[in-house]
């Protein structure tokens, strides 16, 4: 067989060989070293629950970049979106409860007023003007303590 017809058969080999080798070693890569190999959310009061005055720590991370959500989109509890609310998205935390949110002793008080795709070490997602009130949007993710209000 003439080396000319064995080409495209060897292109594909070596791009094949080229992406299993960078999946190899993005697989290898943890994703952030802003996630820690922690339990989702840690209760700092053993048997609280969802109460006024849980106080609990995980990863928080934001959302509504610019052009990211409609403004004026509804949210999960019908409200409408607006990225400078000092509204959040929590899983299971009732829609209107409010938390304070606290990071490197800067905090904000949100409501729940959506509820987020997340999982892992990242239990509430703010908005884009609640998470620059107490950070730099750039960190992306922020270990966070929250008190229910």
């Amino acid at each position: 067989m003439p080396a000319a017809a064995l080409r495209p058969f060897v292109r594909v080999l070596f791009v094949a060989g080229a992406l299993c080798a960078s999946a190899t070693a993005f697989a290898q890569q943890p994703l952030s070293p802003n996630y820690p190999s922690v339990p989702t959310v840690e209760l700092l009061d053993p048997g609280a629950s969802a109460q006024s005055g849980t106080l609990a720590v995980c990863n928080a991370t934001w959302y509504g970049a610019e052009g990211e959500i409609p403004e004026g989109w509804p949210t999960a509890s019908g409200e409408p979106f607006h990225r400078f609310a000092l509204a959040a998205a929590h899983n299971s935390l009732p829609f209107g409860t409010n938390v304070r949110v606290t990071y490197q002793g800067r905090s904000v008080v949100v409501r729940i007023n959506d509820r987020g795709g997340f999982g892992g070490a990242v239990c509430i997602d703010l908005t884009y003007g609640a998470f620059l009130r107490i950070a730099n949007p750039d960190l992306g993710v922020i270990g966070i303590d929250y008190q229910v209000q």
